[in-house]
């Protein structure tokens, strides 16, 4: 597996025995990516790790999931409803798109905004009220267990 430029080394390693544990385990795990995601690893801002991105996505299996107004709607209630401001609409929309895409995680390594139980608290409220079921949204390492991937 390859090592994306630029990263902090130890979250790099998380992520790497992350995405081992889900392929290796295919029976288990699905992995959805949403547009948003896509977006972002397509417009990287330079074209090596444009080019990495795309590597690295072909050596991994996911489902990619299409645009959906369903999702971009629920990301709008979260602004509207307090979950986060609008500025950070599109850490909303990676939540909206697994939600209405019934997964059962969101897995981010945005701490500030995303993976904490505040916003989770608030995501959960949000969802209750809409009759969407309600996601954790966690770190790489609620998977690997602090582990890292070791070549």
């Amino acid at each position: 597996m390859m090592v994306a430029p630029g990263q902090d080394p130890r979250r790099q390693a998380i992520t790497k025995e992350f995405f081992r544990i889900i392929t290796a385990s295919p029976d288990e795990y699905e992995l959805f990516l949403s547009p948003v995601t896509l977006e972002e690893l397509r417009g990287a801002k330079t074209e090596g790790l444009r080019k990495f991105n795309a590597e690295f996505l072909e050596t991994i299996c996911h489902t990619e999931l299409p645009p959906n107004d369903e999702a971009e709607n629920l990301a709008w209630i979260y602004t509207i409803d307090g979950v986060l401001s609008q500025t950070n609409i599109n850490d909303l929309r990676h939540v909206a798109y697994a939600v209405v895409a019934r997964c059962d995680y969101v897995v981010s390594w945005n701490m500030r905004h995303l993976t904490n139980a505040k916003t989770e608290m608030r995501v959960g409220q949000v969802n209750d009220k809409e009759n969407y079921k309600r996601i954790t949204i966690v770190t790489p390492e609620h998977f690997t267990k602090g582990a890292t991937y070791a070549e």
